[in-house]
């Protein structure tokens, strides 16, 4: 059988104060060509549909509209709630989108309760058996408390095993556990969303999830799955160390200039029963590039042509702050999201400030201004400000 494996659409998330629906809806219908065009049996939507639990109408209608058109190109979609995504969301669209050949998975249960869902092939000569993993805060896997299957959880307590290792040890028994439902001689994946200690970040994520308390380890993935296709981190990558196939597919569009090196893809999946997983991928190419530029003021303006409709970070090398900086950039280059000075700082800068607040207010205001910028006060400003200070004084005597 052969899948489409994708994940952290995050439609929705805005870059500044630019809405980017646009883009999606360009790399939604790319996602949907790919399945089309590779004559996938499913299609795997590993979390993060959604940038936040409670998407805008128009985000809310741009996923539903793209899950319902991979199903009617692909036969079924399946798909699981990420860290952004809203389970009781899921749970409401789930028993409405079905009928349409599209799964959610809203929470994790035993395998024989929903843990487990069968996928037929487009022929009807095949079932897949997914394990589906939505996202658990580490919480939730530590403390044993998801409603309605605290026995299930108790049973796989690992014991004495306490902080990040209990949540790893936590994490493989119950991926484990999943995979225990997989049809004897079949085909069997495992799809979920958490992160795996050792895999390259590069941005885009809460790091509130990234630390390493909340980190499963390659040893997570149980060696009855014959891939894992995993959500939740948006470089695209293949997991170091896991006994089976196992891959981030990464985000398909560069959310933030953290992923502006990033080659977008869409993963390919084909997989025979008792055979080890082939993957491929395809290069997305719909969104705008992210690109992070640094130069002075004038060489900016003769590389305007360089940039194309690109949106960009913007850093201008300068010798210290100057106001206004970003209205003169986005004079002739409109599409810069960010700007900021960059100079050199003098040493030691970040410690300096006032030690008490009864001195001058010009005294006080240099001190700031050098803590808060890393370079002495203009002396011209300085010198303004102490005349406006002794004026003020003059007519308060």
């Amino acid at each position: 059988m052969r899948f489409l494996h994708t994940a952290d659409w995050h439609v929705g998330k805005k870059l500044g104060r630019i809405s980017r629906e646009a883009e999606f809806a360009a790399v939604l219908d790319e996602l949907v060509a790919v399945a089309e065009n590779e004559k996938v049996d499913a299609v795997l939507v590993a979390g993060d549909l959604w940038d936040r639990a409670l998407p805008p109408l128009e985000s809310m209608k741009l996923v539903i509209d793209a899950l319902i058109r991979l199903a009617a190109v692909a036969g079924r979609v399946v798909a699981i709630p990420g860290n952004h995504d809203s389970p009781q969301l899921f749970g409401v669209l789930a028993p409405l989108l079905e009928p349409l050949g599209v799964i959610l998975a809203p929470k994790i249960a035993r395998p024989e309760d929903g843990g487990i869902v069968r996928v037929p092939s487009r022929d009807g000569t095949e079932e897949a058996c997914v394990a589906v993993f939505p996202f658990l805060h580490e919480a939730v896997v530590i403390g044993d408390v998801i409603k309605g299957s605290q026995d299930w959880f108790a049973k796989l307590d690992p014991g004495t095993v306490v902080g990040a290792s209990r949540y790893a040890d936590k994490v493989r028994r119950l991926s484990t556990a999943l995979c225990s439902g997989f049809d004897e001689g079949g085909i069997g994946i495992l799809m979920a969303h958490y992160f795996i200690d050792g895999a390259e970040v590069g941005g885009g994520e809460r790091k509130i999830h990234l630390g390493e308390q909340y980190a499963a380890t390659a040893q997570s993935v149980p060696p009855g799955a014959q891939y894992v296709a995993l959500g939740h981190i948006h470089r695209p990558q293949a997991v170091e160390g896991a006994a089976v196939a196992t891959r981030y597919c990464g985000s398909p569009l560069q959310l933030d200039f953290s992923e502006r090196t990033h080659e977008k893809q869409a993963v390919i999946v084909d997989i025979k029963a008792g055979r080890p997983a082939k993957v491929k991928s395809f290069s997305l190419t719909s969104g705008r590039k992210l690109i992070r530029v640094s130069d002075d003021m004038d060489s900016l303006k003769n590389r305007v042509a360089e940039f194309g409709n690109a949106y960009l970070d913007v850093r201008v090398k300068t010798a210290g702050p100057v106001f206004g900086l970003a209205d003169q950039v986005r004079r002739f280059l409109p599409n810069a999201v960010m700007v900021q000075a960059v100079y050199e700082r003098i040493a030691g800068s970040e410690v300096v400030g006032p030690k008490s607040l009864d001195g001058r207010i010009t005294d006080l205001y240099a001190g700031y201004h050098l803590h808060q910028h890393g370079v002495d006060a203009p002396a011209d400003l300085v010198d303004e400000l102490r005349k406006l200070e002794e004026e003020v004084q003059r007519a308060a005597s």
